[in-house]
């Protein structure tokens, strides 16, 4: 030991600690103040620590410099055994002395533990400020080189510790700033409770009326046993106690709404119709012995029960008549509002407005939606604009499948198919037959298809198989074109959501024609019918299809002009896409040009599909109202033609696709699939479907 610390009066450890974006450290100091009063300072220990990878901010780096210096001091003050040693611990940081002080916040779990490993071997009093260029930790944290380290104060220490008077504590230190990210925010909720709670306010919070029957059967029991009226009784309530409550919550129901009522019936006094509950005239109300307000009527010389005679008087809007409407709905198992409503009067509920009521809880029952309740059927959508385009034929095409048709070929029997196109704009159609619903025989067919029709700017169809499959064909062998090579051979591909056969009505309604054509064609070859023959035959039903007038306005008036078909625009297709520019009036029909007279009666068409049958579409023919429309969270059940009602899948709305209109008429839902696992067990997995608003029924909305 120096001879500096012989005649040694006080010995104090002086703790410095700092830290920066490189590192964090502290460094002690072993102070002697001598009995002459000569003061001696020495370098004890010092500790560095590398920051850590991970970006942290400076506040915590310098929390970590504290706990560092705190584990030091705990050692330090272990080891050398000194007798009254005094402890200081010193930081440049007032953001940790604001920590270490505080008493009041609370912070995250990160500045938390290390504050509470501080607290544990030191006193917030030991924790001193000093200014940065006086710390000699800020030397550990970012380092020096030799020369510097020897002109430093580190081996010394700040020239404070060799004064006899130590620098007072900085008394503002220690507040904690409001917005300081460490500090964990309290939720303070502003809360206001009513002093003047009844018995009947307390009743709403039950939504089961036997529950609230038996908690005041209880409740009455209670009472008589603490004043010592009834011995005290265990288990649940008898009959004769619920019958007694059942009074008692109807007569505290009528004395909150009917109290003038049967005030002037105490006196005597008839009901007059000036009173509040004008319709209780039409009752002949009266007071019983129990004091309850029960309907007077016109069956008192009848046999029934005095109960069902004289039913207790009750109020539409009170939560206690909720509760026995929907207790008695589900006693008649859910039946309309007729049965419900003799149960309730036949069981000596006579409920003002009961019809109303009844009606309003079996709209919002979850049971009765479903098991009854109809499907979301939004109003019906505006036309697409390529139905409302004057293009060639077949540039906007609907697609399906129909069939199957039994062939002949030798001695098998076949089945084929027929792959229907129609024209979105004229309504015109075009068969082919398919071998099989293939993809691949699909693609062929379209590739015949726009061979003799042209190409197709974009099809319409659901979701098959063959059409889905062939969809991914088609995007996969576009990846290697240009943007020409796009528009020229570009075909777009819009399908309807599953199960969704309504959105296909414009191509569902031709296969109903071809089917009824049909019908009669094959009644007369039924059995000697190839591949050839129905190819044939499909050929003639198109023929007679595309013949079908597309209005009937004029059918019956002969002087009228000649009804408007799909063939009057098909026959002129072969050598014309677009028209050419130019005007084309009536004398070009006795031209010798034959074009312009071929143009001439495409433009007379058009016009007279414009006047004649665009018109027509104008009206909507089925959902003409608005109604709420689904959204997120909604519970719904997804309708399934396969099972009864009853038994239909439970889902959630997880997202919808408003249409351009705001309504959403196709949404995504989330169901439970049942599955077998590899042990053989039945689990559900999560499935996501998308389904039009049509398949579902509502169940509960979303808040």
């Amino acid at each position: 030991m120096p001879a500096s610390f012989i005649d040694v009066k006080q010995y104090e450890l002086h703790h410095f600690s700092d830290a920066s974006f490189t590192g964090y450290g502290e460094c002690t100091y072993l102070r002697a103040v001598n009995s002459n009063g000569s003061v001696h300072c020495s370098l004890v220990m010092g500790k560095a620590r590398v920051a850590p990878t991970k970006v942290t901010t400076v506040p915590r780096l310098e929390l970590s410099a504290a706990v560092v210096a705190a584990k030091m001091g705990a050692v330090l003050k272990h080891e050398l055994e000194i007798d009254n040693l005094k402890e200081y611990y010193w930081t440049d940081s007032k953001v940790v002395l604001g920590y270490i002080n505080n008493d009041a916040r609370r912070f995250h779990v990160f500045v938390a533990n290390r504050i509470q490993r501080i607290t544990a071997t030191t006193d917030a009093n030991q924790w001193y400020h000093v200014q940065s260029e006086d710390n000699p930790a800020d030397h550990a944290s970012r380092g020096l080189s030799a020369d510097q380290l020897v002109a430093s104060n580190w081996f010394t220490g700040p020239d404070f510790l060799w004064e006899k008077e130590l620098p007072t504590k900085d008394a503002k230190v220690g507040e904690v700033s409001d917005n300081d990210t460490e500090l964990r925010r309290a939720q303070v909720l502003n809360t206001s409770a009513r002093a003047n709670r009844t018995l009947l306010d307390r009743l709403t919070k039950f939504s089961d009326w036997k529950r609230v029957v038996k908690a005041i059967a209880c409740l009455k029991r209670h009472a008589k046993q603490v004043k010592g009226l009834s011995p005290k009784l265990n288990g649940s309530t008898s009959v004769e106690e619920r019958q007694q409550a059942e009074l008692f919550i109807i007569r505290l129901v009528q004395r909150e709404v009917f109290s003038s009522e049967m005030k002037n019936l105490q006196q005597c006094k008839d009901v007059k119709s000036k009173d509040k509950a004008k319709r209780l005239c039409k009752l002949s109300p009266f007071l019983n012995e129990q004091g309850v307000l029960r309907v007077g009527g016109r069956l008192t010389r009848s046999d029934l029960h005095p109960h069902v005679k004289h039913p207790a008087i009750l109020p539409k809007t009170s939560h206690v008549s909720s509760l026995l409407i929907k207790h008695y709905h589900e006693k008649v198992q859910h039946q309309g509002r007729g049965m419900t409503v003799n149960e309730l009067q036949s069981n000596g509920i006579w409920v003002i407005g009961c019809s109303s009521g009844v009606a309003s809880h079996v709209f919002k029952c979850v049971t009765c939606r479903k098991y009854r309740r109809n499907t979301q059927d939004p109003k019906m959508a505006d036309l697409p604009k390529d139905r409302m385009e004057m293009t060639p034929p077949f540039t906007y095409c609907g697609i399906d499948c129909f069939g199957p048709f039994y062939v002949r070929d030798a001695r098998k029997e076949l089945k084929k198919y027929g792959l229907l196109f129609t024209c979105m704009c004229c309504r015109a159609v075009h068969i082919e037959m398919l071998d099989d619903l293939s993809s691949d025989a699909f693609i062929n067919a379209l590739r015949v298809f726009i061979a003799i029709r042209g190409n197709v700017r974009q099809l319409r169809c659901d979701q098959g198989t063959n059409f889905v499959g062939a969809k991914r064909e088609f995007m996969d062998s576009m990846k290697n074109l240009d943007h020409e090579q796009l528009k020229e051979y570009g075909c777009e591909f819009v399908m309807n959501p599953p199960s969704s056969s309504h959105m296909g009505g414009i191509w569902e309604r031709q296969i109903r024609t071809i089917r009824s054509v049909l019908t009669a064609i094959l009644d007369q070859s039924a059995k000697r019918l190839d591949t050839a023959s129905l190819r044939t035959f499909l050929y003639e039903v198109m023929a007679i299809i595309n013949s079908r007038p597309l209005t009937t306005e004029h059918l019956n008036d002969p002087t009228s002009l000649e009804p408007l078909t799909p063939n009057h625009i098909l026959l002129m297709k072969s050598n014309i896409i677009l028209p050419p520019p130019g005007q084309f009036v009536s004398q070009d029909l006795y031209l010798h040009k034959r074009w312009r007279q071929v143009q001439f009666l495409a433009n007379e068409f058009w016009t007279r599909w414009r006047r004649e049958y665009l018109l027509n579409l104008q009206q909507r023919q089925i959902w003409h109202g608005d109604k709420r429309n689904t959204k997120v969270n909604d519970i719904v059940i997804l309708q399934e033609d396969s099972a009864p009602q009853n038994r239909w899948r439970l889902a959630r709305v997880t997202e919808v696709y408003p249409s351009s209109d705001g309504r959403v008429r196709k949404v995504k839902l989330l169901v439970s699939d049942s599955i077998l696992d590899k042990q053989g067990k039945r689990t559900s997995k999560p499935v996501y479907l998308e389904r039009p608003v049509q398949k579902i029924v509502l169940l509960v909305e979303a808040e």
